[in-house]
């Protein structure tokens, strides 16, 4: 393995550069979208709300946000864990443009709406998911988090020190100039966080490339896929409101929380979300999705009750943003997230560093040359 190190290091190292400034943008990005929520709530004070005793119907709500932005398809309405939380209708138009819509539940008026620039949370999970390219920036990310996944592996292997010498790789010189003050700190700090790195690259990873993941995983063992129901287009036909699907929904699968609705099929049809009471997975949800016609059951997908394979591929979103422990596991995620921002830019500075030694020693070198050679 001795021998190896050399390789591995320039390996690492080239990597490391030709990634440094992707790795250094997904690192803030993804440490900004761990307490996403919270943050919210602080810079869109709007989003804050007053509770009461009854709620306006979420057809109400549905209504409001339609008559605001007429002809204007809603994807979405995301419904807040808090009492005191608006609901957050998300659109976009015919043209590609993003708008975003919160709803006082409680007295059904608008209480802030903009488009992808005036919602920063939005705004930076895109950044995150697909660097704001669409499919082909999902590509890249996916690149990155191969790039990220050969970093974290092969980090450790060049540092490692042997294990009898396991506390002096933990050792910060600080005494012998800034270069190997913090070139010792981007060491050990990346060894320290090694796994949680390889953990948020993996995931990362397989969930940009799902479909052929679970592809892989249907070699095993049986894994299914979520519904995609059409319905034909009914002209004249009026649509059964939302709040009628939701107490069906609620009557049939059990009386949790509703979390989001879910609008496909040029909003023909609607996916009723509920928390999963199957499940331990803090984003498991039972999916009803329900002919917006006639009320019909089209499909379901309910988290608990689905094969082995198909939970594993469902595990990936909360192993990737830490939602699997609660608060701990969390902030152990906003750590990689400026941890992965901090051995980015120490890994480009320490390179730029020793490249301008090279460069100024060049010129004594070549002096040296040809004097030694008169």
């Amino acid at each position: 393995m001795k021998a190896l190190k050399p390789q591995f290091l320039k390996l690492h190292r080239w990597v490391g550069l030709t990634l440094a400034v992707l790795l250094t943008i997904q690192g803030l990005s993804g440490m900004s979208l761990v307490f996403r929520d919270e943050i919210d709530r602080v810079i869109h004070p709007a989003l804050v709300v007053e509770p009461e005793a009854r709620r306006v119907p979420v057809q109400a709500l549905m209504d409001a946000v339609e008559a605001w932005h007429p002809g204007v398809p809603v994807s979405r309405a995301e419904f807040p864990a808090w009492d005191d939380g608006a609901v957050l209708f998300k659109l976009t138009a015919k043209d590609g443009t993003r708008w975003l819509t919160a709803v006082d539940p409680y007295r059904g008026v608008i209480v802030r709406d903009g488009s992808l620039a005036a919602w920063p949370g939005e705004w930076m999970f895109l950044i995150h998911d697909s660097l704001l390219a669409g499919p082909f920036g999902e590509t890249i990310v996916g690149i990155e988090g191969l790039g990220l996944l050969f970093l974290a592996l092969t980090g450790p292997l060049v540092w490692w020190p042997g294990r009898k010498r396991l506390k002096q790789g933990f050792k910060l010189i600080t005494d012998r100039g800034a270069d190997l003050k913090w070139r010792t700190l981007h060491r050990a700090v990346g060894a320290s966080i090694a796994v949680v790195l390889v953990m948020s690259a993996t995931t990362g990873v397989l969930m940009v490339w799902k479909p052929e993941f679970r592809d892989v995983l249907r070699i095993v063992t049986p894994v299914t896929d979520k519904p995609t129901p059409k319905v034909g287009e009914q002209s004249g036909a009026t649509m059964v409101p939302l709040d009628r699907l939701v107490a069906k929904a609620r009557a049939e699968y059990g009386a949790t929380a509703l979390r989001q609705i879910r609008f496909s099929d040029e909003g023909r049809v609607a996916a009723i979300f509920l928390e999963s009471d199957l499940t331990v997975r803090a984003e498991g949800a039972k999916q009803i999705y329900y002919s917006r016609y006639d009320g019909s059951d089209v499909g379901h997908y309910v988290s608990g009750a689905l094969p082995v394979g198909t939970e594993i591929v469902d595990w990936l979103i909360t192993l990737h943003t830490g939602m699997f422990g609660g608060t701990a596991t969390r902030l152990l995620m906003l750590i990689a997230g400026a941890t992965l921002a901090g051995l980015s830019a120490s890994g480009l500075w320490l390179w730029f560093s020793r490249t301008s030694r090279q460069r100024k020693r060049a010129p004594a070198a070549r002096a040296h040359a040809m004097a030694e050679g008169v």
